[in-house]
């Protein structure tokens, strides 16, 4: 029997990450044909499948999570390796895949990232904006910035790093009564969305609802004048076209955690990130 290499787990981890091959082949800079290949071959090797098609997606067998758990094991060992040699002088080389919701990288990280890049010439940031919980866990992100603390990554290490005070913007220029831009049912457990579904039940004459499924298009569409919406103080405060309409006072409160592996948080790269992103909440979420 040949010997599985750590080339052919890398393309079972990312799969178990995609769930798609061509998302894969696009992430290994390599075709679609190679990616299949290199699944058949280690599914050939071990004589299981270790991935089964559901709803378009590919997810794992119970075989193939195991193959991926232990996988995710030598991919950290491969990650120490790497950081002992080229760290050795505390440099921090190397890619951090760091994952938020479109609002929070859009106007809090990426305004940011060229000072900790100037900082760390050999530093790769990549950002994965996403509503989804990616799992740090399951290394689909190696930092992940989020707004509740995690439930279901156990493992994971997690901190308060500030927090989101929310007020009701709206257009400076538009006119009263507008309507509220609400989220739809699938983020209908949030506390943002619960507040603003108490608020449009207690203003019935507001017009019908806009409702979008993501923070940034709210913002986008408060923007344009479509109606009003509760939006972070700290980004709303900083659009000049934005008016609060709440008041001085913000109407609701939400922690922002930021998530580790604890097998990551020790490399070099991971620890940079980590005390940049602590440094850039503690000022604008202090």
């Amino acid at each position: 029997m040949q010997d599985l290499d750590w080339n052919d787990l890398r393309y079972i981890l990312c799969l178990s990450r995609t769930g798609r091959i061509a998302g894969t082949a696009r992430k290994l800079g390599v075709n679609e044909t190679t990616v299949a290949r290199r699944i058949a071959r280690v599914e050939g090797l071990l004589g299981v499948r270790l991935f089964e098609r559901n709803a378009g997606v590919l997810t794992p067998t119970d075989s193939g999570q195991i193959v991926i758990n232990r996988a995710q094991r030598i991919e950290l060992d491969v990650d120490a390796v790497k950081d002992s040699v080229t760290s050795a002088d505390s440099v921090a080389v190397g890619k951090v895949r760091v994952t938020a919701v479109p609002l929070v990288l859009n106007h809090i990280l990426i305004p940011a990232l060229p000072v900790l890049l100037r900082t760390h010439k050999r530093l790769q940031i990549e950002l994965a904006a996403d509503p989804r919980n990616l799992s740090v866990i399951n290394r689909e992100a190696d930092i992940a910035l989020r707004m509740t603390r995690p439930h279901n990554d156990s493992r994971a290490v997690a901190r308060r790093v500030g927090i989101f005070e929310y007020a009701v913007y709206a257009a400076s220029a538009t006119r009263h009564n507008l309507p509220w831009i609400t989220y739809d049912a699938t983020w209908s457990d949030l506390p943002h969305a619960r507040w603003m579904a108490k608020a449009l039940a207690s203003d019935p004459k507001s017009g019908i609802p806009i409702i979008v499924n993501d923070s940034e298009l709210a913002l986008t569409a408060v923007r344009a004048g479509l109606g009003r919406s509760l939006l972070p103080c700290r980004i709303g405060d900083n659009v000049p076209e934005l008016s609060r309409l709440s008041g001085a006072k913000p109407v609701l409160s939400r922690e922002m955690w930021l998530i580790v592996h604890p097998d990551l948080k020790h490399l070099a790269r991971v620890r940079a990130v980590i005390a940049w992103i602590e440094r850039l909440m503690s000022e604008r979420l202090a």
